[in-house]
């Protein structure tokens, strides 16, 4: 099976919708990412079909739970979840928060050669970064534990959802006031085995 057909075989199964234009869009993104990290080390899975499973399909599991227009991807590194979502979901504004210079520039480069025009990346520290406007949804893939990570976004919304990408031990505790935890998924990639969750808490609800 090609990249092409594992693809187009992975979307269906997740029932995500992509077209001709969005799934030549991710396959260039999988190219992308492996030719950099021959340079950059930006991840440690290396061949096309493994970066297909363990992180365009791990990516895509957050998209049934994003809410609003404006998304910001906290720690986005290589641009997981936000690049990839940002290809499939494009009535959406993602901002791509990430300190990490690589990993900005890669996203950078990406956006440029995919075409993305609703999707910006920031190098900075989300303690450090200030929006113009608040987000309708924040979204982390193992960016920091629990109260950390409220800490850290908590400006970044007036009310508004976070999702969180959690892995084997899929317990939320100790949430701070005005946070309130609504659901606890489990998330189904197909073809890898994985004890991942997907957490979304509600601010202001």
């Amino acid at each position: 099976m090609d990249d092409a057909q594992l693809l187009g075989t992975g979307l269906r199964e997740m029932c995500a919708s992509a077209d001709v234009n969005q799934r030549q869009a991710l396959l260039q993104f999988v190219r992308l990412l492996q030719k950099w990290n021959r340079v950059y080390n930006l991840t440690a899975t290396r061949g096309s079909c493994e970066i297909i499973r363990r992180h365009v399909f791990d990516s895509l599991t957050v998209m049934p739970y994003i809410e609003g227009r404006r998304v910001i991807d906290v720690g986005s590194g290589a641009g997981l979840p936000g690049l990839v979502l940002a290809i499939l979901c494009g009535e959406r504004e993602f901002v791509l928060l990430d300190a990490n210079a690589r990993k900005t520039r890669f996203m950078r480069q990406a956006i440029i050669e995919i075409g993305l025009k609703n999707a910006r990346v920031c190098q900075q520290r989300v303690e450090q970064y200030v929006p113009e406007n608040g987000f309708d949804t924040v979204v982390s893939r193992a960016f920091a534990p629990g109260g950390a990570l409220f800490a850290s976004v908590d400006h970044l919304l007036d009310r508004g959802r976070v999702v969180l990408m959690l892995g084997r031990e899929p317990g939320l505790t100790d949430l701070p006031s005005g946070y309130r935890l609504t659901g606890m998924y489990p998330a189904r990639i197909p073809g890898v085995k994985t004890h991942r969750h997907i957490a979304t808490v509600e601010k202001g609800a």
